[in-house]
């Protein structure tokens, strides 16, 4: 199994950016899982979600890290 984590930070949440994200890497038929949350207090505060992309084919990882980095997250 090939895996990548990745980390997302902003408004992710009220923004729906997060949950948006993560259906359509699964749509790609991938396993997408966060394992780590942090949600801002305030709400000038950021968000902060590491998660993790695992697949057996090379292709639809790289196109599912793609994906994720078109939304503003990079590889951790």
């Amino acid at each position: 199994m090939l895996k990548k984590e990745l980390k997302i930070r902003g408004h992710i949440i009220d923004s729906l950016i997060l949950s948006k994200l993560l259906d359509q890497i699964s749509e790609l038929d991938v396993e997408c899982y966060t394992s780590d949350v942090k949600i801002g207090m305030r709400r000038q505060d950021v968000s902060e979600a590491t998660f993790v992309i695992e697949s057996e084919d090379s292709v639809k990882l790289d196109e599912a890290v793609d994906l994720a980095k078109k939304h503003g997250a990079t590889e951790n």
